[in-house]
């Protein structure tokens, strides 16, 4: 299996001080991947790095692309749920696809996926006529994950899908995340329900104080001893 992401020791400073220390990892094809650690570890800050959306040190296989090339190959779904406009979510997916189709590879897309083909996956096709702002956290999440959808990437980004959600909410947004990866997208999101994230995702990465200090499948990253590591133990490496 080839690897989607590469990264060759990536890392950020901003004014003098290091926020992500250099990082190589890679994460193949298809691998649905929770990046895991404490409040303030680096995991948004890895992952926009990642994406070469904020300036860095070293780099990846998608910071060191143009800029539309990284547009054709990863989409990114904030933390930040606002909107400027209250449009409808039809609206909104349609303005994204429109967008697609004015860059120089839309033709070189395989297999197009439609305003309601987007909605249909993430189970939000009955609100395709409702306004952003009348949705719930969980429902925002989905339409903006179908919104990545429509962008017809390989490779999403996620940070904190789960913020705010409720337990069912949560488990719906993390089945279409599978579902997703199991049809051949990679899924990077940062997490914090870890314990929930455990069924569902194939890999965790695990960061402290802005190094990844370890990764393998949730079932290994959560034993005691390499939990203690990440969330309880002061310079520890897994």
């Amino acid at each position: 299996m080839s690897h989607a992401i590469i990264t060759s020791d990536i890392s950020v400073q901003i004014q003098g001080k290091t926020i992500l220390h250099p990082t190589s990892i890679s994460i193949k094809k298809g691998e649905n991947v929770g990046i895991i650690g404490r409040n303030g570890a680096g995991k948004s800050t890895f992952m926009k790095a990642m994406l070469g959306l904020i300036a860095h040190s070293g780099g990846s296989n998608l910071s060191s692309k143009t800029l539309s090339d990284r547009v054709r190959l990863a989409s990114w779904v904030p933390q930040d749920r606002e909107l400027v406009w209250d449009i409808k979510v039809e609206t909104l997916l349609q303005f994204t696809i429109e967008k697609v189709k004015e860059t120089e590879n839309f033709k070189a897309i395989k297999k197009f996926i439609d305003t309601k083909d987007a909605l249909s996956i993430t189970g939000t096709l009955k609100l395709a006529n409702a306004r952003i702002k009348s949705l719930s956290g969980g429902e925002l999440t989905s339409v903006l994950i179908a919104r990545a959808l429509v962008q017809q990437t390989s490779i999403i980004f996620l940070d904190e899908p789960l913020a705010s959600l409720d337990p069912i909410q949560k488990r719906t947004i993390l089945e279409v995340l599978q579902e997703m990866s199991q049809s051949g997208k990679t899924i990077i999101s940062s997490l914090h329900d870890i314990e929930l994230g455990k069924e569902y995702f194939s890999k965790y990465i695990a960061m402290r104080e802005g190094s990844v200090i370890c990764e393998g499948t949730p079932l290994q990253i959560l034993k005691k001893k390499q939990f203690d590591k990440i969330f309880v133990e002061k310079n520890s490496v897994c």
